[in-house]
């Protein structure tokens, strides 16, 4: 191989071409500045060999003209456009269950979980009462997820970042167990999901360990008419509002921006909720209008929004639930990070 300008031996390619480097920086030279250089003999035939190629600017350019050689200018770096707030949601929530999947099959594998569910997700029947671990693995990659899709909440300091993580993991626990039952069951009726791979029905006892102590009746009928208010609270206004999984993403984050007001962040805080509230509904009605072409999506979004406000009150509804059992059973004594984060 040899350049097509100067017979230089050529090794690598140049702006596509087989021509040296040489020629290559020099054509990209002229061209950048604009230059015009006369011919040496005023004929325009003037040698471009590698011994002499030098010799008459004027020829050797208009020999890389002849060749074919472009250069438009230096290539621009774009960078791609930043991730809209719902499209970072839906990829950190998508490695955050997966995160969790794995270290939940991991767990099932360890303790011995034999009760698998006949479905074709791998997953297994277990009482709520012996999920202290899976609910661990819950809070930590909850609150990964929650650093990064929510980076700026970095700016604040680490206690304040706690107070906003604790009122929201709560209602997203709450949330994602109606969620999850109906993407996997196609509703809460039978089986309701724990987390991630594990279930329970509820039509089972409340369990071996559950019914050996003697206060046992009392704690079961007051779990199932905890669960039954809880149902029908946020049941009806969850089925109508049928979400899909764009506005179950929106969701999170308005769950998120909706902080108790005995909370007490600081104005900074508020200042990066109210941003975060206003780009979500901003995202979500571009989605109403381009991806689902809706002209009038306020029934749609008004349903959300209901949503959003139920879970608020269903909140303090199972912190109750839980106060009510550390109260009166002891049953969270030896598990502290149920009180932290539900109390």
């Amino acid at each position: 191989r040899s350049c097509l300008v100067c017979s230089a031996p050529v090794v690598f390619a140049q702006l596509g071409m087989d021509v040296c480097r040489a020629c290559c920086e020099f054509f990209k030279r002229v061209r950048t500045s604009g230059n015009e250089y006369p011919c040496r003999q005023g004929n325009g035939k003037c040698p471009t060999t590698q011994a002499k190629r030098s010799i008459c600017r004027r020829c050797r350019f208009d020999k890389c003209v002849t060749v074919g050689l472009k250069y438009g200018g230096p290539v621009i770096q774009r960078k791609l456009p930043a991730p809209s707030i719902l499209e970072r949601i839906e990829h950190e929530w998508k490695s955050f269950i997966e995160r969790r999947r794995v270290q939940e099959l991991a767990l099932a594998k360890a303790s011995g979980w034999k009760n698998r569910i006949e479905h074709p997700t791998e997953l297994y029947n277990v009482h709520e009462m012996t999920c202290y671990e899976i609910f661990g693995v819950f809070v930590a990659e909850s609150f990964t997820f929650f650093k990064r899709a929510f980076p700026a909440f970095g700016e604040l300091c680490s206690q304040e970042r706690e107070l906003i993580f604790k009122d929201f993991v709560g209602k997203y626990s709450l949330i994602e167990c109606y969620y999850r039952s109906r993407l996997l069951w196609g509703g809460v009726q039978q089986f309701i999901m724990c987390s991630v791979v594990t279930c329970y029905d509820v039509g089972l006892p409340m369990g071996s360990e559950a019914i050996e102590k003697d206060n046992a009746v009392n704690r079961l009928l007051h779990t199932r008419s905890a669960a039954d208010e809880l149902h029908s609270v946020l049941l009806p206004v969850f089925n109508k509002s049928n979400i899909v999984e764009k506005e179950y993403h929106a969701l999170i984050a308005l769950l998120l921006c909706e902080l108790d007001v005995s909370c007490g962040v600081s104005e900074d805080a508020l200042v990066i909720l109210d941003r975060y509230r206003k780009e979500i509904l901003e995202d979500l009605q571009a989605y109403y209008k381009n991806e689902l072409g809706l002209t009038d999506y306020s029934t749609r979004l008004g349903n959300l929004m209901s949503l959003n406000h139920v879970l608020q009150e269903c909140r303090s509804l199972f912190s109750v639930v839980i106060r009510f059992y550390d109260s009166m059973f002891d049953l969270y004594v030896t598990n502290d990070m149920m009180k932290r984060f539900f109390l």
